[in-house]
């Protein structure tokens, strides 16, 4: 969700699904719910703020934003399980600490009971969230294009900075799947596949989805050779 380089670097927090702009949906869950409560806190915590992205719930509360993990499967990932929950913010934790530690700081337990869910403390385990240090929303990228601070300047040293990030890391080791040309084609046609399941007017979006999917196709066609090189 956020990227940002260590302490001395230029930083940038990327806002992928436009967190910027707070939505309420009508939840079935009332443990997300109530976590808009201050006593679900063990902190001071006024003016709690809920973001929402397609897979996860984000917190805003007091010195902190909790990130919790919608239970669900897009098939290129699988959160439907309490151990999995766990298992993928451990995970997200260990990944986003390489480049932010000064934000990642634990995991932490949502215990008590739906109606009355609090961080930490005593009662069953709901559910575990990613605990961060929060930023200001100035910081986000949006906010910043908006406000013409995100400039060309700012964006190239950040890039080189992930470009130098991602040239330090052990490739993947041959017998694994990842960056195959196969892997990228049915990844990206497993995008299609889940956008078009859920269209709010299919007669109008079909033919632009449509058309879409037909540029990645023949893109892939021109590009595959070279996808195979870089693998």
């Amino acid at each position: 969700m956020f990227l940002v380089p260590p302490h001395g670097a230029e930083s940038i927090a990327i806002d992928a699904n436009d967190m910027n702009a707070p939505h309420y949906p009508a939840l079935a869950e009332p443990a997300v719910g109530a976590l808009l409560r201050p006593e679900s806190y063990p902190h001071p915590a006024e003016s709690i703020q809920m973001l929402e992205t397609h897979i996860s719930w984000v917190f805003l509360a007091g010195p902190y934003a909790y990130k919790i993990k919608k239970p669900v499967d897009l098939g290129f990932l699988d959160f439907t399980t309490l151990e999995k929950r766990r298992d993928f913010c451990e995970e997200e934790l260990r990944l986003n600490r390489r480049l932010a530690p000064q934000l990642y700081i634990d995991v932490v337990e949502l215990r008590g009971s739906p109606e009355a869910p609090h961080i930490g403390g005593s009662g069953a385990v709901l559910d575990y969230a990613v605990r961060m240090r929060r930023f200001p929303q100035e910081a986000l990228a949006s906010r910043m294009l908006a406000d013409a601070r995100l400039t060309r300047e700012r964006v190239d040293r950040f890039a080189a900075r992930l470009a130098q990030f991602h040239a330090g890391l052990p490739p993947a080791p041959p017998e694994f799947p990842y960056g195959t040309p196969g892997r990228v084609l049915h990844d990206a046609r497993q995008n299609f596949d889940q956008i078009a399941a859920m269209l709010p007017d299919p007669h109008r979006d079909d033919c632009a989805l449509a058309r879409l999917r037909d540029w990645t196709e023949r893109e892939f066609k021109l590009r595959c050779g070279e996808i195979h090189e870089r693998r």
